[in-house]
């Protein structure tokens, strides 16, 4: 279906081939500017939306439930297109963004789910790290059992290196970029291969510019993520947040003596993090957040292949936000005159997903 059928489907009563619509008995606001909202949803779908174009949107969907009926109604549209186009081409396309583009194709009703939820996370974390909060659920993702794809990671469009120190809440302007320490995005070197794509993550230094740590042995790399369309979803139902991700060394990045481990962490929050300190230290971090995990696994020098670490921690019903963080540790020597240098040490394929019900997949 093209952008022209779509607007026009919208804009008149369905014919009786047509599938049903919920309906809602106070039916559409009187201030609902349809051809207003169609504009806005097909320059999110585009990649062309503006910040203040942004806010409208996710005010307007947050308001009218009819307004959402539209939105969904475009994704679905869209992800019929992706699986033509998939089908056609062996590859994907799909309305989300550069910043949670998926690297293999997903047959099926995965696809439908996972592009969904991409989607959705156009408005939650895509664009602008602003969240747009609705009180309904995704058709089918809210069941206990089922699993909520929130974010996934292959670095294969987007940022070149890390912005420096640790997030700073939703008004950082660069809030869906990694920050932290010292690290680049890399094609294949060191006779290490990308987990599939073509870019992985290369930790480099334990510290980034501006920052005070000489003795600093941990390279640490952060995103927050807005969780919070996503725990709607669950509909109150317990919540497991796992985070995963793919980490490796090359033969030639250890000496004799050395010894390395990489560590992941996620973050639960009841708030956006903007009233913290900064720069953000790790002590409130881990004083303020409702909910936290953590796993650490060595890293062995000419290890074959890659390692997928995880961690899991139960989200309280307040949880909002999740921070992730992932580091390369330099674990012997312990401390130096200067902040520790991985020669080889790398990342990728960082997933996080929230499971819905008592039982983890």
């Amino acid at each position: 279906m093209t952008y022209k059928e779509w607007r026009t489907l919208t804009l008149i009563a369905p014919t009786p081939s047509d599938p049903p619509m919920p309906q809602h008995a106070s039916g559409p606001s009187p201030s609902l500017d349809l051809s207003r909202l169609h504009d806005l949803i097909s320059r999110h779908a585009d990649g062309l939306i503006v910040e203040d174009e942004h806010r409208e949107l996710a005010a307007v969907l947050e308001a009218d439930p009819t307004a959402r009926q539209l939105w969904f109604l475009r994704n679905d549209i869209d992800l019929g297109l992706a699986a033509d186009a998939e089908r056609n081409r062996g590859g994907v396309v799909g309305p989300w963004p550069a910043a949670t583009a998926r690297r293999e194709p997903l047959p099926g009703p995965r696809a439908a789910a996972a592009g969904a939820s991409m989607a959705l996370a156009g408005i939650a974390i895509g664009i602008f790290g602003a969240s747009a909060v609705w009180a309904l659920t995704l058709p089918g993702q809210g069941a206990a059992g089922t699993t909520i794809p929130v974010l996934s990671e292959s670095f294969e469009r987007g940022q070149a290196k890390t912005v420096p120190g640790l997030p700073r809440g939703l008004a950082d302007p660069d809030g869906d970029l990694w920050r932290g320490d010292e690290a680049r995005v890399v094609t294949a070197m060191q006779e290490i291969e990308p987990v599939s794509g073509s870019r992985m993550l290369r930790f480099e230094r334990a510290t980034h510019v501006g920052e005070n740590s000489p003795k600093s042995a941990w390279s640490d790399v952060y995103r927050l993520v807005d969780a919070r369309p996503y725990i709607l979803m669950a509909e109150g139902r317990p919540i497991t947040a796992r985070l995963a991700a793919d980490v490796t060394m090359a033969a030639d990045a250890c000496g004799p003596d050395e010894k390395y481990s990489a560590s992941v962490h996620l973050y639960a929050f009841d708030r956006d993090i903007s009233d913290a300190p900064q720069p953000l230290p790790l002590e409130w971090v881990r004083e303020n957040c409702v909910a936290s995990g953590t796993k650490k696994v060595p890293l062995e020098c000419g290890q074959q292949g890659w390692r997928r670490v995880t961690v899991d921690a139960s989200l309280p019903p307040e949880a909002k936000f999740v921070l992730l963080h992932l580091s390369a540790v330099r674990d012997r020597p312990k401390q130096t005159s200067e902040p520790a240098v991985f020669a080889g040490h790398f990342l990728d394929d960082v997933s996080l997903e929230l499971f819905v019900g008592n039982q983890r997949q």
